[in-house]
């Protein structure tokens, strides 16, 4: 994976619950909720991209986004 920089990081808890809103699969199977998130930019890429972490610190999935506003609205 090229380097990339974290603009934002949040680590979940109990306090953060999915809302049910946005669903990620892995094949046709549901992936459990995240336990981290980080909003991190590629050199070279205009966008940015919302990670999602398990709870031993492995990406489950990402989304692209055209602006920092937009992955941070993805990740509330």
């Amino acid at each position: 994976m090229p380097e990339h920089v974290v603009l934002r990081r949040i680590v979940l808890g109990a306090s953060h619950q999915p809302t049910g809103k946005t669903r990620h699969y892995h094949g046709t199977e549901e992936l459990s909720p995240p336990s981290e998130l980080r909003i991190v930019r590629f050199p070279d890429d205009a966008g940015f991209y919302l990670l999602y972490f398990d709870q031993d610190g492995s990406e489950l999935t990402d989304t692209y986004h055209d602006s920092l506003e937009e992955a941070m609205s993805q990740a509330e």
